[in-house]
């Protein structure tokens, strides 16, 4: 029996939440705010779930195994049915490198983690890389499952202390996260990692909870009136359409939002709560969360496959119109077939905790460690001329197989003679070059590096790595740094970090040399390779963008006036300008060399390189 009144009007709520988010993913322009469908969903989740749960500890009947079941029954057969559906597809579309990230992602979903990994990773919310990440939208489910957690504790405590304090408790932890939350978005830190965190996205669910426990505690309902209620749909309304992905968000700008939300919930039969409980939202409302689940892991591996060029990919209206279908027809099954009869099916609780979580987290986490220690399963593209590992790899992953690489070892690591290379993920491309040199030079070589940090992005990702390269650091070392030019030299703030870093590693007799980035392709080569393996019509030429010249030359004035070297490795070759060979492409994507690539140059160094890097 349902612990609180069937609200069709909420459920059309949830059809504004969904189909916001839905068609913000689809073409941002749509809707710019989009994304605050799923700040409706966390004021939505906080009211229900509270409500349930302060009715019950009233009624002195709360149980957290029966709590948890009825979560487990709810949530987890809809979520495990896309993870296996979305494992299989990216099983067939990812290249080795991102199949390998997909692993770690499947991995943090399964221990309800996935905000915190997605923190951590390389860009923010709203990067083109992370559009193309399949589970990137678990984050707010990890978030609301951290919340389902901490908020049956959180109640005891209240009715443990004075419950009657139970709202105030809520509104000052609430103020405390919609704070946290301004300020960490503010920060050069902490602004990427902002958007996934419990502690920033709490005040949101909160919100909804502060409005269950005012209702339980029988006063008099506040703000409930036509007037009311058709301004905070307004808001909603205004702020889908005037926010977008450049306001700075999360923080107290959702406040406004969520306090709307709250008013329309404890509102009833007005105007706006009528056209909510109108059939078509209520449907939608119904199968939002098999809607939620399913749309972005399409969207995703459909722009995975076709966004060639590394662009901001937009789908041709044809496209979105298939797309769209596919994502309701699964979202349909899903909610028809999985998500109804399983939450519907009666088992004891043993049996639910097994059947419900238990076996298909093995199952999946069996999986994603097979995806993890085999490197993305390199094999399914590899053939007798190519190993897959080396052509769509920026970095030789039996050696250097973690995503942040603080102390990476290559060269001859017998040596005192030491090479530092220090920089993100493009000096990780250089580290099987300058490895197969430093060798030659009885010289061990050691990476520092993490794909997406720059000298002013702090975020403790970067720092980490910043932090260890200057703890390793020795006298003598050769300090090889390498980024993406094309981006740094176009910020003020950046050379400016790198000319401070460069002039101290100088100053401390250091032999510092900064390493060119090669030419950026228009496109990318693995996924053109990638279309063809499947039979997609997307072919395109390999040709270089023309900024090549004028971000090294930037970086070499830099280096020469801070006393530093500066080393192209394209210098001098007969063809520098050469993408592929016979057999592989040079390129593991659009700017980053492959390790076939790396070894390539390697082979076609000139003496001139060599003495740059390792002296007379």
């Amino acid at each position: 029996m349902s612990l609180i009144k069937y609200r069709p009007d909420i459920d059309g709520l949830r059809a504004i939440a969904v189909l916001s988010v839905l068609f913000f993913h689809l073409e941002a322009s749509y809707l710019p705010g989009g994304f605050l469908g799923v700040d409706i969903f966390f004021v939505i989740s906080g009211y229900l779930i509270t409500k349930i749960i302060l009715v019950e500890k009233q009624e002195k009947r709360f149980s957290y195994s029966s709590f948890y079941e009825r979560r487990a029954k709810r949530i987890l057969p809809p979520l495990f049915f896309v993870l296996f559906l979305t494992s299989f597809a990216s099983a067939i579309i990812l290249l080795p490198y991102d199949f390998f990230k997909f692993g770690v992602s499947l991995a943090s979903v399964l221990v309800f983690a996935s905000n915190i990994q997605f923190a951590l990773r390389t860009g923010d919310y709203f990067s083109g890389d992370s559009a193309e990440w399949p589970l990137l939208h678990t984050w707010s489910l990890a978030v609301e499952e951290q919340y389902y957690f901490l908020l049956p504790l959180l109640i005891s405590l209240c009715f443990l202390l004075k419950k009657d304090r139970t709202i105030l408790i809520f509104l000052v932890l609430a103020i405390v996260s919609f704070i946290t939350a301004e300020l960490m978005s503010r920060s050069a830190q902490y602004s990427s990692s902002s958007y996934y965190l419990i502690i920033t996205r709490m005040g949101e669910l909160l919100v909804g909870s502060i409005l269950a426990a005012y209702q339980i505690k029988g006063s008099k309902r506040l703000w409930e009136s036509q007037i009311y209620t058709l301004l905070s749909f307004l808001v909603i309304v205004l702020m889908l359409l005037l926010v977008d992905k450049n306001t700075v968000f999360p923080g107290l700008i959702a406040v406004p939002l969520c306090v709307s939300v709250a008013i329309i919930i404890n509102s009833s039969n007005t105007y706006i709560n009528r056209l909510l409980a109108i059939p078509v939202f209520v449907k939608v409302g119904l199968i939002s969360y098999s809607l939620y689940l399913v749309h972005w892991p399409v969207f995703a591996l459909s722009r995975y496959l076709l966004n060639i060029e590394n662009n901001n990919f937009v789908f041709d209206y044809q496209t979105q119109a298939v797309l769209l279908g596919l994502v309701f027809f699964l979202s349909f099954i899903s909610y028809q077939f999985v998500e109804q009869p399983l939450r519907k099916l009666t088992m004891s609780k043993k049996m639910v905790f097994w059947c419900y979580f238990i076996f298909p987290s093995l199952v999946l986490a069996v999986l994603s460690s097979l995806i993890i220690l085999n490197k993305g399963m390199p094999s399914r593209f590899s053939s007798s001329t190519v190993s897959a590992e080396l052509q769509y790899s920026h970095i030789n992953k039996s050696e250097c197989p973690s995503l942040v690489n603080l102390g990476c070892t290559s060269g001859d690591e017998s040596s005192e003679k030491r090479v530092i290379v220090f920089g993100n993920s493009h000096a990780e491309h250089y580290f099987e070059y300058v490895s197969i040199l430093a060798n030659d030079f009885n010289h061990k070589t050691k990476l520092y590096a993490a794909g997406g940090c720059t000298l002013i992005k702090k975020d403790s990702k970067c720092l980490a790595v910043l932090e260890a390269f200057e703890a390793a650091i020795k006298p003598n070392d050769i300090i090889v740094i390498s980024y993406r030019w094309d981006h740094t030299y176009l910020k003020e703030n950046t050379l400016n970090e790198l000319n401070g870093l460069v002039q101290s590693l100088v100053s401390s007799r250091h032999r510092v040399v900064l390493l060119a980035q090669p030419p950026v392709l228009s496109v990318n080569p693995s996924k053109i390779a990638n279309c063809s393996r499947l039979e997609i019509d997307c072919e395109f030429s390999l040709d270089f963008k023309n900024s090549y010249l004028e971000y090294n030359q930037v970086i070499k004035d830099l280096a020469l006036n801070a006393g530093a070297r500066f080393v192209d490795p394209y210098e001098g070759l007969d063809n520098p300008y050469q993408i592929k060979n016979e057999d592989y492409t040079f390129y593991s994507d659009f700017d980053h060399l492959s390790v076939y690539g790396a070894r390539w140059l390697s082979d076609n160094r000139t003496p001139e390189i060599e003495k740059q890097i390792f002296g007379d």
